[in-house]
């Protein structure tokens, strides 16, 4: 526990046997435990022991194998630790007392030697199996110590017994995905590319399992302005890859902070943090080279690409398709997710730069569908809500229209599936409260209906409705949830922004400093009250505004058209008028207080910065709804610009 070893080596040198008594719950003994450490020099120390204090091959032989309660040798607790100099230590001296013990029997007289234990012990520890059924091998994969697996590669053994777990098939290319070990992952598909075809006990290849692995595809640079500044230069520095390719091993052992770049120093480079980003960046070049091989091998969207059978349009309700689906008790045959291709997976878990590679390297297989549900990727994409992958399909206009025209096994037109809230998730990153949720709804009913040929409007599906029913049935709760969110927001606001009216309406006919004899304002030449009075009557305007904008809303009918853009809209709005009149007041507050204390000019306007912009940043950081009233900006600009183009054609002008 507190890495002091020396007592533990001194006390088994006087007490060696206590060596193979086990001293955990699960059964490990003293070398299981230094082994697990990662301690080389502490494990030589006892294995000489063994050696010197019986001088019998059998007995280190058996210290070798003893298994802990999970079957796990010496070896397999070394893997653990990844440590390169105990497996070479333990792999040796098993080399050794195996020839040893082999030598012996052939020259036993005695019978001293049963043939039969020897064969047993003539397997090198190396293709021993824990009760897993995992090899040291296949356990060095599954913890990513390339180095380890390099090693062992080269031990002359039986290398088909280390591809596969015999207690679920699971793969050690599998393995090594799962556990995000990338670099490992590559060295095997390298030397044995027939693994990328391998399936586990579920039915997925590697491929698909790195398609329902988001997480290891998210970019790591959105987290702060300054790691994402460090990350974009390290990650165009050719040096990053030339000193990782120096060296043989695992993502730690590669990664020395001493590496040249083109806008950070060698010193920056030693710092923690920094450190992180490098191996990030490795990580990242492992995973797309990686990528790129399981795709290249992939042809999976070969058998999914020929239909069963094309389905027509449907205008009106089929009783008999209703009664097959939930009245005479059969049930549809239910996808199971490994019948997907990588490409659909990776589709449903938003994975853009897997979907990106598929589709360069196989253009062919963006036509794929699954067999079961006859689901393209342009349904899967609209279903999961994955928009930059829908508009990345959406650029091929030849191929968006072949997709668009396709209807699933439940009679479901892209349309349909727009309006499905089954596999719906909302993204509350970008997208805050039931209003903007239902919003962002109606948006995708838009963005797909422009696709969706118009004789398919009206289609209905197995079930009888069609999409417009289906989404008013689907969203009625989010539609209930909206309403109330949006009453219960516009009425807060609306009291707030009366109240700041109020408070500046007021303030407006108390000039600073007073009046004098005549009424008229002591500082009224004062640059400061000119200011004063400037965003006084602003934030009067602006709050004002904002209340009568936040009443609109009140009023408002709440139907599903008007959650599209007008309320929405004038949420934004209302909200943007509110800060304003927030910041508008704490700057004619600030011109007062400088009026009546005179302090120096350098002070005097950090106290105007200060006092004006960090309150509303403190409130603003708490509502991250106030984030949309960029797109409510964009919205406004857009239509701005479109009416005075049509108003004032700039071509023409510019053409007399």
């Amino acid at each position: 526990m507190h890495d002091n070893w020396e007592p533990l080596k001194q006390y088994y040198k006087r007490n060696w046997e206590e060596v193979f008594i086990p001293l955990t719950t699960n059964d490990d003994t003293v070398l299981h435990v230094v082994a697990y450490a990662g301690q080389s020099d502490v494990l030589e120390f006892l294995i000489s022991l063994v050696t010197t204090a019986t001088n019998d091959p059998r007995k280190l032989r058996h210290a070798l194998v003893l298994e802990n309660g999970h079957g796990n040798t010496i070896l397999h607790e070394v893997v653990a630790s990844g440590n390169l100099k105990a497996a070479m230590l333990l792999v040796s001296h098993d080399n050794s007392v195996r020839s040893e013990l082999i030598a012996r029997q052939d020259a036993d007289q005695t019978n001293e030697y049963e043939r039969d234990v020897i064969d047993v012990w003539s397997r090198s520890i190396v293709e021993i199996q824990n009760k897993l059924g995992e090899t040291p091998i296949y356990r060095a994969a599954s913890y990513g110590h390339t180095k380890l697996v390099d090693f062992f590669h080269k031990q002359n053994v039986n290398i088909e017994r280390h591809f596969t777990r015999s207690v679920d098939r699971m793969s050690v290319l599998h393995i090594a995905v799962i556990n995000q070990h990338f670099d490992t992952a590559l060295w095997l598909l390298k030397k044995y590319p027939f693994l990328a075809k391998t399936r586990e006990d579920d039915g997925f290849t590697s491929l698909q399992l790195l398609a329902k692995m988001p997480s290891a595809f998210q970019v790591y640079n959105r987290e702060s302005l300054w790691k994402m500044l460090i990350h974009k230069c390290l990650s165009e520095d050719d040096s990053v890859d030339a000193a990782a390719s120096n060296q043989n091993g695992d993502i730690e052992s590669r990664w020395i902070p001493q590496l040249p770049t083109a806008c950070l120093s060698k010193k920056l480079t030693r710092w923690p943090r920094v450190f992180s980003i490098l191996k990030q960046i490795k990580k990242e070049k492992t995973l797309s080279e990686l990528t790129q091989l399981l795709v290249e091998k992939d042809y999976s969207w070969v058998e999914s690409k020929k239909p069963k059978k094309d389905k027509t349009i449907s205008l009106v309700s089929s009783q008999k398709d209703i009664a097959a689906i939930c009245g005479d008790g059969r049930e549809t045959k239910k996808s199971t997710i490994y019948n997907y291709t990588p490409l659909l997976i990776a589709t449903s878990t938003g994975i853009l730069p897997l979907v990106k590679r598929i589709y360069e390297v196989h253009p062919q297989a963006i036509e794929a569908h699954e067999i079961g549900s006859q689901q393209n990727i342009l349904h899967m994409s609209i279903k999961h809500r994955q928009l930059q992958i829908f508009r990345l399909v959406k650029r091929s206009r030849a191929i968006t229209w072949r997709l668009t025209s396709r209807i699933d096994s439940d009679g479901n037109t892209i349309l349909h599936r727009a309006a499905d809230m089954t596999y719906y998730s909302p993204d509350t990153q970008s997208v805050s409260g039931p209003a903007l949720q239902l919003q962002e709804e109606l948006r995708w009913m838009v963005r797909v209906g422009k696709i969706t040929p118009p004789h398919y409007i009206m289609h209905r599906n197995n079930k009888g409705v069609t999409a417009e029913e289906l989404f008013n049935i689907e969203h009625e709760k989010l539609l209930h949830s909206a309403q109330t969110w949006i009453k219960d927001t516009a009425q807060s606001c609306s009291t707030v922004a009366a109240l700041v009216a109020t408070v500046v309406f007021a303030a407006a006919y108390t000039a600073p400093g007073g009046y004098n004899s005549g009424g008229v304002p002591v500082l009224q030449h004062s640059p400061l009250f000119t200011t004063f009075i400037i965003t006084g009557v602003v934030s009067l305007i602006s709050s004002l505004s904002s209340l009568v904008t936040f009443l609109s809303i009140l009023t408002s009918p709440f139907e599903y058209k008007n959650f599209h853009h007008s309320l929405p809209l004038r949420l934004h709005l209302g909200f943007a008028f509110l800060f304003f009149s927030l910041v508008t007041a704490m700057l004619a507050f600030t011109a007062t207080v400088v009026l009546l204390i005179h302090l120096n000019e350098k002070l005097t306007w950090s106290l105007f910065y200060v006092a004006a912009f960090l309150p509303v940043s403190v409130f603003g950081m708490q509502l991250p709804l106030y984030a949309g009233f960029s797109h409510a900006l964009i919205f406004i600009f857009k239509k701005v610009r479109k009416f005075t183009i049509s108003f004032f054609p700039v071509k023409e002008i510019l053409n007399q």
